[in-house]
């Protein structure tokens, strides 16, 4: 799977980055290996970075399916997504609409500076 998971308790963070040719199977798999990690707790934030990325191929389907599925993350947590192409941004916006009441807290950011700037301070978080 071309991602890498790292969940760090301290800052209360949950950061996968993408990278490479990003699929369906990869997208939607990858919540379950988010699951797993004995380090998860629902309450930490999380940053899903698609810096790396070079092709998208995830369907619009999937995007749906996806956003209607419960959050594995509790309802107040922000959920920042980096995506510094257009198509990506636009991809993930199209996300964002169709998820905005699984996930009232997400934003589409170019940067990784921008979305550790959207994080809440380790000790407001949940």
């Amino acid at each position: 799977m071309p991602v890498v998971l790292k969940i760090d308790p301290h800052r209360k963070v949950v950061y996968s980055a993408f990278y490479g040719e990003v699929t369906d199977a990869e997208f939607l798999g990858h919540g379950k290996a988010i699951s797993s990690d004995p380090d998860f707790n629902p309450g930490f934030s999380e940053i899903v970075d698609f810096s790396s990325v070079t092709n998208v191929a995830i369907s619009e389907s999937t995007l749906a399916a996806l956003a209607s599925n419960p959050s594995l993350y509790h309802s107040s947590v922000v959920h920042i997504v980096v995506a510094p192409s257009e198509a990506l941004f636009q991809m993930v916006s199209k996300y964002k609409d169709l998820a905005h009441s699984s996930r009232p807290n997400l934003f589409v950011v170019r940067t990784r500076s921008e979305a550790y700037r959207l994080l809440p301070e380790p000790s407001k978080a949940i």
